[in-house]
């Protein structure tokens, strides 16, 4: 089967490369799918430039990916939540680049019938780390006024839908480029980072900020934003000792193995089915090689509001 791996660390041109490998064994509550689309998160862009290899060491050549969807073609038998022929959304530890993949069966769910391979493929991280900060690391008030900084990123967007549904006030930032989607998905304010400081327009005014911008760019105005006593989230990086220039609850948001996927997946698939939840989706580009190395290139710049998905079909 074709996959795509890199070879080493460094740029994306350079260390991408198709190979082919063997089906793996299917064990004991195990599924194996058939991948139809796969997503590039920022995470992947890390772990290809060996940012994250004093946490993560890699065997080359090394599968990246943790989000997919595709169809379910054999299971184990001790496996009772999906079976062949199902549609299923697939979040992995790793190897979603490529034709099939062999995991855990906790780690897939079935997915509504109106709901496309590419929106599959887009919620899966974004989906599951915006539901767990607000399920799981915060425990929200429904009067508590919260501030997403990065607002229009995969993990913003679903943070700010999530956030409406529970009935929050939801203060946004985001480029001025993408005030109409925020806006649509209903962020009681907005502030266009290029044109204006949001720690200015909205300080002291956030029981909790998340910060959810790309390289963690929103700190000083985050803090700003914060009431005093309130909470700040870094999905990236928590602000220094020197910038705390509050007193408040500064938590660092990562993956648990005491968060269920199934738990998120249930809730977001639910939401999507009442037509309660959008995936934005920035391009679909062909399943080759060559719009991996484009996706991670164009990822490490500054795309549009959306996910780049890799995908076989249109559907």
């Amino acid at each position: 089967m074709k996959r795509f791996a890199i070879k080493e660390y460094g740029a994306a041109r350079d260390v991408f490369e198709e190979i082919q490998a063997e089906s793996r064994e299917l064990t004991e509550n195990h599924v194996r799918v058939t991948i139809q689309a796969f997503a590039i998160n920022p995470y992947d862009i890390s772990v290809r430039k060996g940012a994250m290899k004093a946490v993560r060491s890699l065997k080359f050549p090394y599968v990246l990916g943790n989000d997919g969807a595709g169809i379910v073609t054999e299971v184990a038998e001790d496996v009772t939540n999906v079976r062949a022929g199902d549609r299923v959304v697939v979040h992995a530890v790793g190897g979603t680049y490529g034709e099939e993949l062999v995991l855990p069966a906790h780690k897939v769910a079935k997915l509504p019938e109106k709901m496309t391979w590419q929106q599959a493929a887009g919620l899966v991280t974004t989906g599951i780390t915006a539901y767990n900060i607000l399920n799981h690391l915060l425990s929200l008030k429904p009067t508590d006024v919260v501030m997403v900084e990065g607002a229009s990123g995969g993990v913003g967007s679903l943070l700010v839908q999530l956030l409406k549904e529970k009935g929050n006030k939801v203060l946004a930032s985001a480029s001025k480029r993408n005030e109409d989607l925020l806006r649509k998905l209903g962020v009681d304010a907005f502030v266009a980072y290029d044109q204006e400081d949001p720690g200015e327009v909205f300080k002291n005014q956030a029981d909790v900020v998340i910060d959810a911008t790309k390289g963690a760019r929103g700190i000083d105005a985050g803090v700003k934003i914060m009431k005093e006593n309130g909470t700040f989230v870094a999905l990236n990086t928590l602000p220094s000792e020197e910038q705390r220039i509050k007193k408040g609850d500064y938590l660092h948001f990562g993956p648990s193995k005491d968060y269920s996927d199934q738990e998120a997946f249930d809730a977001l698939l639910t939401m999507f089915e009442k037509d309660a939840l959008a995936i934005e989706i920035a391009e679909v580009l062909p399943f080759e090689l060559a719009s991996v190395i484009t996706a991670h290139e164009r990822l490490e710049g500054h795309p549009p509001a959306g996910k780049i998905i890799i995908a076989r079909t249109n559907n």
